[in-house]
Parts: C-alpha cells; sequence; structure tokens
C-alpha cells in the first residue's frame, strides 16, 4: 500500500496544527522530521510557514517535473494568505500548491487526501519509469537493426554484381533475423504493459508443447518435473521457447536441454559451451548475443517474463559445462 512507505514532511511552523496533522502522519506515513527541506514524496505547510519555504519548493516541484511532487496547504482561520490553484492543463510550470486545506482538518479528510495525492506521484513515477524504458528499448532495437541492414544492402549489391543466388540467400536470413528482432521486440512490450493472468497447468506439458514448436532432428529435451506451475500459459511458453531456441542455435544439433525441479522453482540446462562466467549478468539484457542470427531480445524477453511472475532468473552453469537458467520464488499448485 502506498502510505506505508510514503514519506511526508510537516513544515509547519503553528504548534496546534502541527500536533494536529502529526497525528495522522506518524500515524499512516513515515514522518521527515526536520526544518530545512528534505527529500519527500509530499510536503504539508501552513500559512505561517508557506513564505519561507515557497522558493525551496518550487525549485524542487521544478526539478522532479515532469514527477508529480504534491504539496498541501493547510490555511489557518481568519488568515490572510491567498493561494490561487492554476488549471493544471494550462499551467507551464509545476502547479506549487496541490491542495488548500483550512483548519482544522479532520483526520479522515486528511488522510484521504494525502493518499489520493501520493497514488498520483505514484503513478507519474510509474509512467516516467516507463518512458524511460521506451527510450532504451527503441535505442537497442534501433542499434540492433542496424548490423543486419548493413549486411542486407552489402549482400544485394553483390547479388546486382553478379546474380549468385547465394548473396540472396544471404539476404533472406538477413531479412528472417530483422523479423525475429521485430517479433521479440512486440512481445518484450506486450509482457511490460499488460498484465499476468495466472492459471494452473502442467509443466511438463506445457515443456513439451514448447520443445515441439522449436526443436528440429538432432537435439534432445530430458523432462525432469511433475509439478503444476501457476502462471501465464502464453506468456511461459514464450519464455520456454526462447531458451530452447537459444540452447539449440547456440549449442548446435546435438545438444541436450533437460528441465528439472529446484526447491522453489525450476531451471533450464543445457550440455553446450555455457556462458562465460563474466558474461552471465549480460546475456538477460536487451542487446545481447553472439550469434549472427540472434535478435539480441530473446533472453531478454525471457527476463521480463520471469520479472512479470515475480520469479527470480540466475544464471550459472550447468554439471555438463552449458549454460544453467534458474527460475526461483516459482508459484506452484
Amino acid at each position: 500500500m502506498i502510505a506505508d512507505t510514503a514519506t511526508v514532511q510537516l513544515l509547519v511552523a503553528d504548534e496546534g496544527n502541527r500536533r494536529a496533522l502529526a497525528s495522522v502522519v506518524d500515524r499512516h506515513f513515515t514522518a521527515v522530521t526536520a526544518e530545512e527541506l528534505r527529500e519527500a514524496d509530499l510536503y504539508i505547510v501552513d500559512d505561517a510557514s508557506f513564505p519561507q519555504y515557497r522558493d525551496e519548493l518550487d525549485a524542487h516541484k521544478r526539478a522532479q517535473d515532469p514527477v508529480f511532487c504534491p504539496v498541501v496547504l493547510v490555511r489557518r482561520d481568519r488568515t490572510a494568505i491567498t493561494v490561487e490553484l492554476p488549471d493544471p492543463l494550462t499551467a507551464e510550470h509545476p502547479i506549487l500548491v496541490n491542495e488548500l486545506m483550512d483548519a482544522p482538518v479532520g483526520a479522515e479528510v486528511l488522510y484521504h487526501t494525502l493518499v489520493n495525492l501520493l497514488t498520483q506521484r505514484s503513478q507519474t513515477i510509474t509512467l516516467e519509469e516507463q518512458n524511460a524504458r521506451l527510450e532504451q528499448f527503441a535505442e537497442t532495437l534501433r542499434h540492433e537493426l542496424r548490423n543486419p541492414l548493413n549486411i542486407l544492402a552489402g549482400h544485394l549489391g553483390f547479388a546486382r554484381e553478379t546474380g549468385d543466388s547465394e548473396y540472396f540467400d544471404k539476404c533472406e536470413t538477413a531479412v528472417h533475423r530483422m523479423e525475429r528482432m521485430i517479433d521479440d521486440a512486440l512481445l518484450l512490450i506486450q509482457v511490460e504493459r499488460d498484465r499476468v493472468e495466472a492459471e494452473s497447468m502442467d509443466l511438463r506439458s506445457l515443456v513439451e508443447d514448447c520443445w515441439d514448436v522449436v526443436s528440429v532432428p538432432g537435439p534432445r529435451i530430458g523432462i525432469e518435473t511433475d509439478r503444476r506451475i501457476s502462471g501465464d500459459e502464453y506468456r511461459l511458453k514464450q519464455l520456454f521457447e526462447n531458451l530452447f531456441r537459444n540452447a539449440v542455435e547456440h549449442a548446435g544439433d546435438g545438444v541436450t536441454v533437460v528441465v528439472g525441479d529446484l526447491p522453489d522453482g525450476f531451471y533450464v540446462e543445457d550440455d553446450g559451451d555455457g556462458i562465460p562466467e563474466d558474461r552471465r549478468d549480460d546475456v538477460l539484457v536487451e542487446g545481447y548475443s553472439t550469434e549472427e542470427s540472434g535478435s539480441g531480445l530473446g533472453l531478454a524477453v525471457v527476463s521480463a517474463v520471469a520479472e512479470a511472475h515475480g520469479w527470480h532468473v540466475s544464471v550459472a552453469e550447468s554439471d555438463a559445462g552449458g549454460a544453467r537458467f534458474e527460475f526461483t520464488n516459482v508459484s506452484f499448485v
């Protein structure tokens, strides 16, 4: 709940006001106790202290913009201070005072007012994080698409000059790689945007279905689990399909993939060449790929699906020296 973690600073000069307001803040929020302006999620001032803190609050709100930083002004009876609350849709700068309340303020009214303002702040923080993520994602995709586009352009030039079908085959490979990048990119956006629709399913059957989708003659699968798992079936299929595809592409036709149980989760491992220890933190990040045919997003999809389910994922070495992905904090039924 927002109230459990939110910080509120009381910058109130009137002692009677301070005691009444503090009784609510101390009970439901984390109070920031200091006379000078400190970092907090919400600020409460009164008409006696407002002139002292006005410029600091204004500068602080501008620095945090576009993240919403709410300020509540409590106005005492018979005070001469007047504050005009501008229209937020037309204001060029962050509004300094977001809520004007007349003392004495009822405890329940104050609590619900603060929760509403803090909810708005939480929403703007989430939005900014999503915007930053999208910017990073767009930059990664732009960078990753450049390589196959350059390959495509180069081979098209050779194809025109020579008419050799080999260059057309290489063009086709580059196009397929870009198609996979786009598919993985759309899936990654969907995973991060949509809510998990959890249901109970048989983990063995899920793994078998996913292996059938990506397997080719040669690679083998071992399934050492009989558990039922709780999760979003569509997303979990993407998780396993990307893991299996990654194993087949990196370890080759002779690879054996095993899915087995952990005390609070499961693992997926192979007997390929493995992932160097100094690269294991990188493989779940967007843009990581060691294969020319890879999208650079497949394992980022795996990480995003796990995170959406509240799971923890780590990369290790299998007993055979291959790659091992461990998923913990998994819900079983």
